[in-house]
């Protein structure tokens, strides 16, 4: 059964007997202050065997990784960098050289700069050994002769950032990464450098995969007694150099670091069941697949938009993939994405029908779930998705018609998106909050042969529904006017398949054998 844990600080310990004994080693002094602190490496120690030529107070940047936009931060992923990433099928038209985007990219786009909240350390660790190998111009973010340290935080810088983030998610990226043992990685890492190349590290913290993070190999330090130093820029630690300490005869390592910056220091622990990542950085500016025309699979992102880069609001909570009974599915994989412990990917087998479920988060406080399901021909999105201490939340989805059937042990809400399209086309369905709770579910889904359809089951619901049409011509919008009522067991059916964008929009109410039209308001 596949789970995954949102906070490593309550899964992870460093036990005192570990720490003792990593203690005896010349090249580490251990903070005192708690008996659970990991070892602080110091990244002088031993002697430089290999350099890449990266310094990071010339080509680390001198901001630290965030999460959410703040005052400093204030742009995320936009159309430009989807469509810099994806191509033109992100692209309804183009017009004069800009983009509009498909309904479908547009939710790919929010679910995306939702999982950031995070922080964004696989893009900073991308971009930064970019520039440095020279494979990407600083140009006009810098001029020339001035240093990637130099740059300020701004818009342009954070976009590029957010886009570099996003290709850990999609081939070729995630194709290329892989799994290396230590002497592997020592090996590679001589042999980028040896050539003005690199990699983006990535470690996980346990055999468990509790949480992820990205940072830039930048040279290999000899320790003595057959260990070795990875010396990193670690973007959580502007102008500071840190070290994964490693043993190739044990095929081991650790790092001593924190996932955000702000929270105490713990140790990351690698084994032969918990080795290094390596991705090539020409992955990274290679155009990346469409989600939505991955017809091999079923793409899953699950987040948590509670807290932030700086670990400030976090939540504990557990998401697993299952078949509709609660069995596991042959095939599913799960992947932490890098420095968004909030974060999880699925992929499930095309066509199958399978189950998500939320449950675990820690007493006391609300988990706050977005999810987004990638199926050819469009996307299935649950937002704001409140789970409570001691809630079970299940998402039942049928990839086949981008459908989702949600239900809760507790009463929570949530808002739901629905977006398909084709070669002439996008259109999407979006709600206002509607109520799910004990004994009671929302279904909403392009289930009708003319467009979505919105059912309740075992309570009323008053939302407001919103239309949005993509084509070649024109984007096109229709909002209904007066709140829809759905009693239990009625349906909401909007034929957005027939809707050319100029002409009216009319939804319809059925309950029992009675209709109900519902115009919605054409802008």
């Amino acid at each position: 059964m596949l789970s995954t844990r949102s906070r490593l600080r309550a899964s992870f310990r460093v036990s005192a007997a570990g720490l003792a004994v990593a203690a005896a080693a010349a090249f580490l002094t251990v903070g005192a202050d708690t008996a659970d602190a990991a070892p602080v490496v110091n990244p002088q120690a031993g002697k430089v065997v290999a350099h890449s030529g990266f310094d990071v107070k010339r080509d680390g940047f001198s901001f630290e990784n965030w999460g959410p936009n703040d005052a400093l931060h204030r742009r995320g992923l936009t159309t430009e960098g989807m469509r810099a990433v994806f191509g033109d099928e992100v692209c309804a038209r183009i017009v004069l050289g800009i983009c509009s985007p498909t309904t479908v990219a547009e939710l790919v786009q929010a679910e995306f700069n939702a999982s950031m909240t995070g922080g964004h350390c696989y893009g900073m660790a991308a971009l930064a050994g970019l520039y440095n190998t020279k494979r990407l111009s600083q140009f006009p973010l810098a001029l020339p002769g001035q240093s990637v340290y130099s740059m300020p935080a701004s818009g342009p810088l954070d976009e590029l950032i957010a886009r570099m983030f996003i290709t850990q998610g999609f081939p070729p990226t995630d194709l290329a990464e892989r799994e290396v043992s230590v002497p592997q990685a020592l090996s590679k890492l001589r042999t980028a450098w040896s050539r003005n190349d690199n990699y983006i590290l990535a470690i996980y913290t346990d055999e468990e995969h509790s949480a992820g993070h990205a940072i830039t190999p930048i040279a290999l330090r000899d320790l003595g007694g057959g260990k070795h130093g990875i010396v990193v820029y670690d973007n959580n630690f502007p102008g500071r150099e840190k070290m994964v300490v490693v043993d190739p005869a044990a095929d081991s390592w650790y790092y001593s670091t924190a996932t955000n910056p702000s929270e105490p220091t713990m140790l990351y622990q690698g084994s032969p069941k918990n080795r290094m990542m390596l991705v090539p950085l020409a992955q990274v500016l290679k155009r990346h697949q469409d989600p939505d025309l991955r017809t091999d699979d079923t793409v899953v992102l699950v987040s948590d938009t509670n807290g932030t880069a700086q670990g400030v609001g976090d939540v504990d909570w557990d998401v697993r993939v299952t078949d509709p009974s609660g069995k596991p599915i042959p095939g599913v994989e799960q992947r932490i994405l890098f420095n968004n412990d909030n974060s999880a990917r699925f992929t499930v087998p095309a066509g199958k029908r399978f189950r998500i479920v939320v449950d675990g988060v820690e007493a006391g406080r609300t988990a706050d779930i977005n999810t987004t399901v990638l199926s050819a021909g469009g996307a299935v999105a649950v937002g704001d998705l409140e789970v409570p201490a001691g809630a079970t939340s299940a998402l039942d989805v049928d990839p086949v018609r981008h459908a989702v059937r949600v239900s809760s042990s507790a009463p929570t809400t949530a808002v739901f998106e629905v977006a398909t399209e084709d070669s002439l086309r996008s259109v999407s369905v979006d709600t206002s909050q509607l109520a799910v709770g004990p004994g009671s579910s929302v279904s909403v889904g392009a289930t009708s042969p003319v467009g979505v359809t919105v059912r309740t089951e075992g309570r009323s619901q008053k939302f407001q529904v919103a239309v949005e049409r993509s084509d070649t011509i024109a984007d096109r919008s229709a909002v209904t006017r007066t709140p829809v009522t759905l009693r239990p067991g009625a349906t909401l059916d909007v034929p957005v398949d027939l809707w050319t964008g100029w002409t009216p929009l009319t939804a319809t109410v059925r309950a029992g054998g009675s209709t109900t039209p519902v115009p919605l308001t054409v802008r």
